[in-house]
């Protein structure tokens, strides 16, 4: 079974196998060239994820073959419960 990760900007999830990578690519690029923009996809527990893309933040996708048959687990790609706030940032909501 084909695996893939994405991490952007430090933060690793796997992707659900349902997702289409090259529009999530495509997604990725649309983002980066426009100045910033949200890309929406699913980690492989299916939890819906929007990240803000922008051209400073780096994105990589990587795909690898499973040595098993059944998709991967939230586990092996822990996903923080809150996002990462910048330094010195505040969210007064």
């Amino acid at each position: 079974m084909k695996v893939a990760k994405i991490r952007i900007g430090g933060r690793m999830f796997i992707v659900d196998p349902a997702e289409d990578l090259d529009a999530l690519r495509s997604d990725i690029v649309a983002a980066a060239a426009s100045g910033a923009g949200f890309v929406h996809f699913h980690t492989a527990g299916h939890i819906a994820v929007s990240a803000l893309v922008t051209p400073h933040l780096p994105v990589r996708i990587s795909e690898f073959e499973s040595a098993t048959d059944s998709a991967p687990s939230d586990q092996a790609a822990p996903i923080a419960e809150e996002p990462p706030f910048a330094v010195g940032s505040h969210f007064d909501g």
